[in-house]
């Protein structure tokens, strides 16, 4: 069956692209155009009419010829002018038709997968790079849409090494070249290199879905006033009453073009409330799963909560606050945190904006931190880095294998390493996973 779907925002714009993929994609562009498009690839000025041969509009048609467009099957693009009253008229008419139908979320993504024009580590880069709001999500799901090869050649590598193996299992010592298992663990031990340095960089996941940051500290320490500071509007209701935080904020934020997610949660402190308890938990679980911890002091109290001391640490960037009032003494503070390794302690006056400045550049130095050579690891799923896993101690029980004595468990190790790094590309098991990929995407990709 054909699919049609609008590719360009809805509303009303200079032009508007509506995408036609099928076997007969080009058959119902002729019936549209009342011509014969023979031209591929090439933009066409051409009238639209609808099923009663009245004119629709006027405007451009390009037709990509199966085998050589994006989803593999003919696809034909027909640019119109960006009005409401245009796009809905040529989507009526399509719809009417019993040949054709609206397309499904990603379904052209989808369909180009399925005619192996991309595989499915290409498609997840492409639903990165249709999310990425900014420009470290862009330039990485870009690097990654062209990465999967890495994949690829491991998985050979490995087959080749398998398929060695199997032939000793398979035929008589003497019927082989004496030489055919040599060199074939060095092999291994390289790609297993490369796959656990991938394991130790993060910094793929934390790019696409972003740096977390949780605000954490004792009640009325001025951490919801924070993040209205940060984010210029008020996220979160700011009260002197202790526990107004109860639940967890999640704020999207920008830090010199990193994605952030910014985490308000409640005062931590011993309470008997039951719902301030849940608040309480939710902030330390929050802080346990976070990339950086801001800690916020009042600075005219006289100790740190011990709750609170115990949560600082080399991820924790500390900010003494209240610095505008009289009674304001942050050497105490200094003092009791001089042996604790921390990201830095900034004095700061949220009401009078005293120490702002210092507190952005330094939050723009930790997070821009995360990247600073410019990583190059493959993992941004937590799905890639649990198959790299599996492949990892697979090829570790190999390694750890004497492959003379058991070939035969050789052999099953890296059939299953083999197989993980498959499933990363979609040559196993893609059927399974579809669905979850591209439910997200819009309708026109």
């Amino acid at each position: 069956m054909n699919f049609y779907a609008l590719s360009t925002p809805p509303g009303i714009s200079g032009i508007a692209v509506i995408r036609l993929s099928g076997t007969n994609a080009l058959q119902i562009a002729n019936q549209i155009s009342r011509t014969i498009i023979a031209k591929p690839r090439t933009a066409l000025l051409k009238k639209f009419y609808d099923l009663n041969g009245n004119v629709i509009d006027e405007g451009i048609i390009i037709w990509y010829p199966e085998g050589n467009s994006y989803t593999g099957d003919h696809v034909v693009e027909m640019h119109t002018h960006g009005s409401k009253a245009v796009v809905q008229k040529l989507m009526s008419d399509l719809d009417q038709r019993s040949d054709c139908r609206l397309a499904e979320p990603g379904e052209f993504t989808k369909t180009a997968l399925k005619n192996n024009k991309i595989n499915l580590f290409e498609a997840e880069s492409i639903a990165d790079l249709l999310h990425a709001e900014t420009e470290a999500q862009r330039v990485q799901a870009l690097r990654l849409k062209n990465s999967s090869p890495k994949f690829v050649i491991w998985r050979e590598v490995i087959l080749e090494v398998l398929s060695k193996i199997e032939a000793s299992i398979d035929f008589n010592e003497e019927d082989l070249p004496y030489d055919i298992l040599k060199n074939l663990n060095l092999k291994i031990k390289n790609i297993l290199n490369e796959i656990d340095i991938m394991l130790d960089d993060s910094t793929g996941e934390i790019i696409r879905d972003g740096y977390k940051i949780a605000i954490i500290g004792p009640p009325n320490s001025g951490k919801s006033s924070f993040l209205n500071m940060l984010v210029k509007r008020q996220a979160a209701i700011v009260s002197s009453i202790k526990g107004t935080t109860r639940d967890i904020i999640e704020v999207k934020y920008q830090i010199n073009n990193y994605p952030v997610i910014l985490t308000d949660t409640a005062g931590i402190r011993r309470t008997k409330n039951k719902i301030e308890k849940t608040g309480v938990a939710l902030a330390l679980s929050a802080s346990k799963e976070s990339n950086l911890d801001i800690v916020i002091l009042d600075g005219t109290q006289s100790q740190i909560p011990n709750d609170i001391k115990s949560l600082i640490g080399n991820k924790t960037l500390v900010i003494i606050n209240k610095k505008d009032k009289r009674n304001y003494n942050a050497k105490k503070f200094i003092k009791l945190l001089k042996f604790i390794k921390t990201k830095a302690i900034i004095e700061i006056s949220i009401k009078n904006n005293d120490g702002i400045d210092k507190l952005q550049k330094k939050l723009k130095k930790i997070v821009s931190g995360i990247d600073t050579v410019q990583s190059t690891t493959l993992i941004s799923r937590a799905r890639h880095r649990a198959l790299l896993k599996k492949c990892s101690k697979c090829l570790n029980d190999y390694l750890n294998n004497d492959v003379k004595k058991n070939p035969e468990i050789a052999a099953a190790d890296l059939q299953l390493a083999s197989n993980n790094l498959g499933h990363i590309v979609g040559f196993i098991g893609v059927e399974e996973i579809l669905g979850k990929i591209f439910k997200d995407f819009c309708i026109g990709k």
